[in-house]
């Protein structure tokens, strides 16, 4: 708030007094439309003032006088100093009945928020007519705002870069004199608009403010209360900012003369909790219990307040305090809320006494009071002197929590982990320097990518962190960009509130279409959204219809799901008709007889669906798209009938509407829009797959939603890591490869000590039963992407590299199932049976951040091992350490990239395989599958045949479908009743499947049974024998009463996995104990290796080219010790091909990619040195060739090739002594 009267404006204000009053308000209220100088509102808000309190001359200022004034006279003043960087977007929305109205930010507090409420509260049906009234005006001003916006080009949620306590330029681009005119507004204009001026009364400045205006403060002024300044028939908005602040004191002010003030109090304070328990505090619903709070033992200030129970064992007291009004219309805006002390310190004692209660529950981990300052908008001086231990404190305005509600995935949560993580590092010495709030705070924390401690400070008093008050902008920039909230217009001239659909879609495109879906419709019980084009919104609403959960699901589904081509549609549409009258239209899908059969629903033989009826109302501006009973019968198949049935439905009602008819539309202009919207591509939005197997239903259904890394705890989990792993000092490098090599193996036993202590706390059932139910979720995930790879290929292949946002998310799956394998392994043995915690969601969460970060530093080490990066390794202050992974960037992710898009395009070629409606036939027996030599060697291996064990996996399959869920929890004596008795395994067969398929508990992790290795345990390697991708089962005990756990996915996975990759000989003998399993794979790779190569001859052969397989090098004249050729193929032209042919395995980690890369290195005695030395050899003897290709080749023409039969992360290295276009497999 800035003193008018202020000494250092004295002579300023005596320059001013020469200056021409409308010319000079013009022209300094233009700036103020700037966003550029947005920083620097206190400066042109100070001068618009003295200029209306001190202008009186004939003189006109030009651009030189106005910048003298904004850095001359004020730039070096206490004022200028005021300054600060701008903490919001430019220009906000406000929603009314009559539209949309744009609001100038300026630099006070949520200017859209604070003035929405009270239109909100005061437009309530509830409200006397007499307070309603009040609305006219208040509408009248904001419709002044929005026209300014729209004079000098500004669209909602509008922001550009802007520098406070720096020189003003106003270089001619600034359109001063433009800007002036677009706040002005001449009775003709105010006629045009629809405004009569006298509606506009309340907001006009008046004689008597402008003599007492001299002498009053910014931030509180008669200007800011009355910001029209009439010029004789002219009315000027010379404080654009000002118009949100001018009706809240407007309503405020007249509600107190007419007696209502206190009745609108409480009516905004209901309001307002229901703001914060509907939308603030959505997330925690279904997650959280509701608890009745103590009551307050004395006198408390106006709150609501809410004690929820969450994630088990934390305590969060959400308390929105409210303002004093008549106060506040004293004080004004910019004035603080203190409550006289003997209030203070009951609401201070009320909130130590609600968290005593909680923290004397037997289950009390944690809590915290979360205080949500309401109100209309200025901050709450609460000053509170003594707060409980072991329980945090959080203060946010309302229009914060409801801004950070916006966010996806689980901000709430987010923020409260933000201040529990804050709360450590204060305790570990840190000092945060933060004026602007916990919320400023989280967006410093959010914005840092959750480093909570820079890495150039350390973890300890030191250390002082500066956190700028701007740290808010970015996050509100990108959720009011995100969520978009405004109004559209419906078909019957209302306004129905709506918020951008699909901003929580992988696809980012989605969040760039002007998609929305209505709030108020949805109030309603109505699936509604509308795509906004500059003609108007065209609504696709779904019918509502009585039905249970599935059938509301379905409609869901159809609807989200269509909304996307509807917007494709919607903009073709009016590209063909662009004459099309402006207005909203509708068009309604109606399911009300659709049949939604149970179970499959066969098409009988002469069966006709028929197809959709539209009706189109050109009065009511409506289509209505009927469909028949059968017609989702079209979705149980490949083809896209369905969906292109609805979409012509859709097109036949907007052509109908646009044209204005009733009638028949062009068919001919129907199929072009399809082939447009559709074309011929495998679009897809409603799949309906039939399955007669139970448990294929159960493993598909949609039931735990993924849950990933936690990037929060991933970040907090490295600080201080290094710390008591090396002698180095923070700040320098290791920087030889055993040093390395040493600090990281301490690392991982650092975060193993980690994992260990925290899961000794916790109730094994209770870690089992979450990280199993986590790794389900992936497996239905990854089943679910794989399935519809082929629609998300059709639907947004156009806009986006799908190929990137779905390996994304199966880096994301992999991260966490590995990290999920990890805890499983690890909890059998180091949590306790009994007397343990229950497992919380940030349990979990903690949990899998240590065990990636196990991984990671693991997979470090193996990448300095292997040679694949250079052994430096960089200490930070704040504990954590880097590396460079390089690697993974040139050779590991494009070499992972390129295989699965492999894998994904092959999945989307399946697509119609999904839709087979065979029958089950007679199970067809192992030994009709597997060769005799495999199942010897399986039965030897592991004590029981392949049928024994396929009839294992079917029983527990069958138990997963009866108890209906992908999580099992049974006992071991009731699994072996049921390998035995259901399904006839003798005793032996039945122990035999428990101890191939299980891992028993046993006293350490890190301690491997007899007859195991070390390696056995790692979860960073793969192809393990302890690892819980081939031993699902999880078993506490020898005991028949000991508890059993297994996932239906992972045992579905898990056996296929042994059978298939052993049959195949995948896994390396390692793997296996018998000397008949293990000649078994030496035996199956030799053969297979030999059939790869006649493979790859073959292929030459149909290519035109001579070839002969397992050439000896003795043959053409070399050394025996060179080996044998794979294949050589040549041509009469002269053409020789020297070809290694290897049969590989695929590469999953870093370990395995080092290992092949080691073996392929060109180095002596590897794997391609034998090759390179063949070639060379042959090329410096091309003679020894005649006798086999019947010529003497040029040596300039001999080449050579690395065939493999998948891809290999050689392909992707540059060092090697043969091209990498050269490796890889055939194409």
């Amino acid at each position: 708030m800035v003193p008018l009267n202020a000494p250092e404006l004295k002579r300023i204000a005596a320059s001013l007094r020469k200056y021409d009053l409308k010319s000079t308000v013009t022209q300094l209220g233009g700036l103020l439309t700037v966003p550029a100088l947005q920083a620097n509102t206190i400066r042109i808000e100070t001068l618009v003032h003295l200029a209306v309190a001190h202008c009186h001359g004939r003189c006109t200022p030009g651009l030189t006088e106005i910048g003298h004034w904004l850095n001359r006279h004020l730039g070096n003043t206490e004022i200028a100093r005021l300054e600060d960087p701008v903490e919001d977007v430019f220009v906000t929305s406000v929603e009314t009945p009559k539209g949309n109205r744009r609001v100038f930010e300026g630099i006070w507090e949520s200017n859209d928020y604070f003035v929405q409420v009270v239109l909100d509260t005061l437009g309530s049906p509830r409200a006397p007519q007499k307070c309603r009234d009040l609305l006219l005006p208040a509408f009248a001003l904001l419709k002044l705002s929005d026209c300014v916006a729209e004079r000098v080009g500004l669209r909602r949620w509008h922001i550009e870069p802007s520098a406070p306590k720096g020189t003003v330029r106003l270089p001619p681009a600034t359109r001063v004199a433009d800007r002036a005119r677009a706040i002005t507004f001449t009775d003709n204009e105010l006629d045009a608009l629809g405004i009569n001026r006298e509606v506009l009364t309340p907001f006009i400045l008046g004689d008597e403010d402008k003599q007492v205006l001299a002498e009053e403060l910014t931030g509180h002024s008669s200007l800011e209360r009355r910001p029209l300044v009439d010029f004789s028939g002219e009315l000027v908005l010379a404080l654009p900012h000002a118009v949100s602040p001018a009706i809240r004191r407007f309503v405020l002010f007249e509600l107190r003369r007419m007696g209502y003030l206190q009745p609108f109090a409480d009516a905004l304070a209901k309001r307002q909790a229901y703001q914060v328990e509907q939308e603030g505090l959505w997330e925690l619903k279904g997650e959280a219990y509701s608890l009745e709070p103590p009551v307050p033992d004395g006198k408390v200030p106006s709150l609501h307040a809410w004690l929820l129970k969450y994630d088990i064992n934390k305590y969060l007291h959400v308390v929105l305090l409210h303002d004093r009004l008549d106060w506040l219309e004293e004080q004004g805006l910019s004035s603080f809320m203190e409550y006289p002390e003997p209030l203070r310190a009951s609401l201070e004692r009320y909130l130590n006494h609600v968290a005593d209660h909680c923290r004397a529950s037997p289950d009390f981990a944690e809590g915290m009071t979360l205080l949500v300052m309401g109100g209309l908008g200025r901050g709450f001086a609460l000053g509170f002197k003594d707060w409980p231990e072991q329980w945090r404190l959080s203060v946010i305005r309302i229009s914060d929590l409801l801004m950070l509600a916006g966010e996806p995935d689980r901000p709430i949560t987010r923020y409260l982990k933000c201040l529990k993580q804050k709360e450590w590092a204060e305790r570990e010495g840190v000092h945060f320097l933060n004026i602007n709030g916990d919320y400023n705070f989280y967006c410093f924390w959010r914005r840092l990518n959750y480093q909570l401690v820079p890495r150039d400070l350390p973890v300890d008093n030191r250390s002082m962190v500066a956190i700028s008050n701007d740290m808010v902008l970015p996050v509100r920039k990108e959720v009011r960009n995100l969520m978009d909230r405004h109004v559209l217009q419906t078909k019957d001239g209302d306004y129905s509130p709506v918020m951008r659909f699909g901003r929580d879609a992988y696809f980012k495109s989605m969040q760039g279409r002007p998609i929305y879906a209505s709030l108020g419709h949805l109030h309603a019980g109505v699936l509604a959204g509308a795509v906004e084009t500059p003609r108007g919104p065209s609504w696709l609403l779904v019918e509502p219809r009585e039905g249970g959960k599935q059938i509301q699901h379905l409609l869901y589904e159809i609807w989200s799901g269509f909304i996307g081509l509807y917007n494709r549609l919607v903009f073709e549409v009016e590209a063909l008709y662009p004459e099309a009258p402006s207005g909203a239209v509708e068009i309604h899908l109606n399911f009300s007889e659709v049949e939604v059969p149970e179970t499959y629903a066969e098409r009988k033989p002469g069966m006709v669906i028929g197809e959709p009826e539209v009706t189109v109302n050109l009065e009511q501006r409506t289509a209505e798209i009927k469909f028949p009973p059968h017609f989702l019968m079209h979705f149980q198949q490949p083809e896209n009938t369905g969906e292109r049935l609805v979409l012509r439905g859709m097109a036949k009602g907007l052509v109908s509407l646009h044209q204005g008819v009733t009638g028949d539309v062009d068919e001919t202009a129907l199929d072009d829009l399809m082939n447009r919207v559709i074309g011929i591509t495998g679009i897809r939005v409603l799949h309906l797959f039939h399955t007669y197997y139970p448990i294929e239903h159960l493993l598909a259904r949609e039931g735990q939603k993924p849950i990933f890394l936690a990037h929060e705890d991933f970040v907090f989990s490295k600080l201080r890591l290094s710390e008591g792993c090396t002698v180095a000092r923070p700040g320098t490098s290791i920087t030889s490869k055993v040093e390395c090599n040493e600090f990281l193996h301490r690392v991982v036993d650092k975060v193993w000590n980690q994992l260990r202590e925290l899961l000794q706390q916790l109730d094994r059932a209770s870690v089992i039963r979450e990280a199993l139910g986590v790794h389900e979720a992936v497996i239905q995930d990854r089943d679910h992407w794989r399935r519809t790879a082929q629609a998300v290929l059709a639907l947004y292949a156009p806009e986006e590299d799908v190929f990137a946002v779905a390996q994304k998310r199966e880096s994301d799956r992999t991260n966490v199932s590995l990290a999920a394998r990890t805890i499983l392994e690890m909890a059998i043995c180091e949590c306790p049976k009994v007397g343990g915690r229950q497992l919380s969601r940030w349990g979990l969460d903690e949990l899998l951040a240590k065990a990636a970060l196990l991984v990671e530093v693991a997979t470090d080490s193996d990448a300095v091992n292997s040679d694949l990066i250079e052994p430096r390794i960089d200490l930070h202050p704040n504990g954590e350490y880097t590396i460079d992974r390089g690697f993974h960037n040139t050779v590991i992710k494009p070499f992972l990239t390129a295989y699965f898009r492999e894998e994904f395009e092959a999945a989307a070629g399946e697509y119609s395989k999904l839709y087979r409606n065979e029958r089950p036939g007679e199970r067809t027996s192992a030994d009709e599958v597997f060769s005799a030599d495999f199942f010897r060697a399986f039965r030897t291996e592991f004590g029981l045949t392949p049928d024994e064990a396929v009839d294992g996996l079917a029983e527990l399959m069958d138990l997963a479908v009866k108890r209906d869920s992908v999580v099992v929890e049974t006992t071991l004596g009731d699994l072996k009743t049921r390998l035995t008795k259901a399904r006839g395994l003798s005793l032996d067969a039945s122990k035999a499947f428990i101890r191939t398929f299980s891992i028993f508990h046993r006293l350490a992790w890190d301690k491997p049974p007899p007859g195991f290795r070390k390696q056995d345990l790692y979860p960073w390697r793969f192809r393990r024998r302890l690892s819980a991708k081939v031993r699902p089962i999880l078993v506490f005990g020898e005991q028949d009463d000991d508890k059993v756990f297994f996932g239906a996915g992972s045992l579905w996975l898990g056996v296929g996995y042994l059978l298939e990759r052993s049959e195949k000989g995948h896994l390396p003998k390692e793997f296996f104990t018998s000397q008949e399993m293990k000649q078994y794979i030496g035996r199956v790779n030799s053969e297979r290796g030999h059939a790869f190569a006649r493979f790859v001859a073959d292929h030459f052969r149909e290519n035109g080219w001579q070839t002969r397989t397992n050439v000896q090098m003795t043959e053409l004249g070399g050394p025996a010790q060179l080996g044998d050729v794979d294949v050589l193929a040549w041509r009469p032209s002269g053409k020789i091909q020297i070809i290694e042919c290897k049969r590989l395995q695929l590469a999953r980690t870093v370990a395995e990619v080092a290992e092949i890369c080691r073996r392929f290195r060109g180095e002596a005695k590897d794997e391609l040195d034998k090759h390179v030395r063949r070639v060379n050899w042959i090329r410096a003897n091309p003679a020894g060739l005649h006798g086999i290709v019947g010529f003497v080749p040029d040596s300039a023409r001999i080449d050579d090739r690395l065939v493999t039969n998948t891809h290999v992360p050689m392909m992707y290295l540059t060092s090697l002594p043969i091209e990498a276009d050269k490796i890889g497999p055939l194409k």
